[in-house]
């Protein structure tokens, strides 16, 4: 069994990526995705990612971070491949334990493992301490793109991350995960949550502005919408209220925020090709 970390990156973080590389091992290999704007950062490209045997480089053009996953699973040809970002951190034990979840877990097609502090505690208390399968999931679990281990053979070609979500998309800044999610389970994968740690990454996601970026409230009220249809109008407006509850936020801001993704989403979005193809 072998493994391809999918490592995205835009213009000038292609220069951190060697960071992320630990020791040959034969059962690892990085496939490096690098987006650029400009041409002129293609020379910042460093002679690590050029000649390591065990490194693929993969160029795109443009942006949008949906868009470089894409192209990273394109170029995926290992047995499994682990979502990655320019800026997080491993060490053979969560390879380890990537291993140990398919090997003990054959009808699972993405498996959602844990970020971890670089202390190795998990960051936030959101992962419950038992395997639990999606939709079907415990309360407060969400998934993050660094977290997820797909199964090259089963995922790739029946499930894509959707372009019109996602940093750098036209439309919505985040939500590309839950999305993702999403369509693999309407398309008959197995998506499994698994208490192992997988990665250490202690940058905050862009979703946990959701309270004081329009921008995160729209994309949270179009995912919901794609993913429950009109009831998820009513689940912005109880999210709304209970964060209000909880001065979390501006009742109305927040309803506002969400509704009018909801409603761009149904006037506009819903009619383009999720894939930019």
């Amino acid at each position: 069994m072998r493994l391809d970390v999918l490592i995205c990156t835009l213009n000038e973080g292609i220069a951190d990526v060697p960071q992320i590389f630990l020791a040959s091992r034969e059962d690892v290999t990085y496939v490096v995705s690098m987006q650029y704007t400009d041409e002129a950062y293609l020379d910042r490209i460093p002679d690590e990612i050029r000649h390591r045997d065990d490194v693929r480089l993969v160029l795109l053009e443009g942006k949008g971070l949906s868009r470089n996953r894409n192209n990273a699973l394109k170029a995926a040809t290992g047995d499994l491949a682990l979502i990655a970002d320019d800026d997080v951190r491993y060490c053979n034990e969560y390879f380890d334990n990537i291993f140990k979840v398919f090997r003990e877990n054959e009808k699972v097609d993405i498996a959602q493992l844990r970020i971890a502090a670089s202390d190795h505690r998990a960051v936030s208390e959101r992962y419950p301490a038992y395997p639990c399968t999606y939709p079907r999931v415990a309360r407060g679990l969400y998934v993050s793109s660094i977290e997820m281990v797909l199964r090259v053979a089963t995922v790739k070609n029946r499930v894509w991350f959707d372009e019109r979500f996602g940093l750098g998309s036209p439309h919505y800044i985040c939500g590309e995960e839950s999305v993702f999610v999403h369509d693999a389970v309407q398309a008959g994968l197995t998506v499994t949550y698994f208490p192992y740690d997988v990665v250490e990454h202690n940058r905050r996601g862009t979703g946990a502005n959701v309270f004081t970026d329009e921008r995160v409230m729209m994309a949270k009220g179009a995912v919901q919408y794609y993913i429950h249809g009109w009831s998820g109008y009513l689940r912005m407006l109880k999210f709304a209220l209970v964060s209000a509850a909880k001065g979390q936020c501006s009742f109305g801001k927040l309803l506002c925020g969400t509704f009018k993704g909801i409603n761009y989403y149904r006037k506009v979005v819903q009619y383009e090709n999720p894939i930019g193809r």
